[in-house]
């Protein structure tokens, strides 16, 4: 298991660009974040340099502000193929300049899940992606947090995923928002590791750290790293120090 650390979520007690050494300090390596328009680039690149860090994700995004807002929302379930492909090109650079793992991309809001859609924008994105060498994570996310949200669950985004048949896509299991939908299912996960690019952990209920809630991280953590190599990704609020509440990862075995 490869440990990544969402530093627009946490260690928020200090400014955005002093929480790359704050998280090495407390022996993270890999970092991630959301939205990349809204960073000084070349602060983020000397940063981890300076750290000794990488970056495992972020989330696709462009220089237009509309665009980049609606991209936070999610456009696939609109169809918008062009406008995604638009922020897809515009990425890039920037993933390759990180020497990123892989770019999150969101399905939609406010509207019913229309597969059709969804499958047509990312149907459209796999020839740049085989061509770049690039790689997308699709998120469900749980429709109480994002009110609305389009497809909360994990079964029809991995059938998608299978249905698109590319190395090159797939989904972003979020522990915490399956378990807030009420779809976490640890045998699902094993049948479908293969489509799986990345995960997420946070606590049930509140989004704290694991411990917080009702939720056994040690013990599913353990069960994943036995089947996954890619990188779990912390993506919670702490409740005090984020580097006190690393207690779980040591439990699972995994040193700090």
């Amino acid at each position: 298991m490869n440990l990544s650390v969402c530093i627009d979520l946490m260690y928020t007690y200090c400014d955005f660009y002093e929480r790359f050494a704050e998280a090495a300090a407390d022996g993270i390596k890999t970092v991630e974040f959301w939205k990349w328009s809204n960073k000084d680039l070349d602060r983020v690149c000397a940063l981890l340099q300076e750290n000794g860090q990488q970056v495992s994700i972020f989330n696709i995004d462009c220089q237009d502000e509309q665009l980049s807002y609606d991209l936070s929302r999610g456009i696939l379930n609109d169809g918008r193929a062009d406008e995604f492909l638009r922020a897809l090109i515009e990425s890039i650079p920037v993933y390759k300049r990180l020497n990123a793992k892989a770019m999150i991309v969101l399905i939609g809001e406010h509207k019913p899940y229309n597969e059709e859609n969804v499958y047509k924008c990312l149907e459209a994105a796999k020839p740049i992606l085989e061509k770049e060498n690039v790689n997308l994570i699709v998120e469900p996310l749980n429709a109480t947090d994002r009110v609305g949200y389009s497809m909360p669950y994990a079964a029809p985004v991995l059938a998608l995923i299978q249905k698109l048949n590319s190395p090159h896509i797939r989904m972003l299991y979020d522990i915490y928002h399956q378990n807030m939908t009420g779809d976490f299912d640890l045998e699902e996960v094993r049948k479908n590791i293969g489509l799986i690019g990345h995960f997420h952990v946070a606590d049930v209920p509140g989004r704290h750290e694991p411990g917080t809630g009702n939720v056994d991280y040690v013990s599913i953590l353990k069960q994943i790293d036995a089947i996954y190599d890619g990188f779990v990704g912390l993506e919670y609020r702490a409740t005090k120090k984020d580097g006190e509440t690393y207690g779980f990862l040591k439990e699972a075995g995994y040193g700090l």
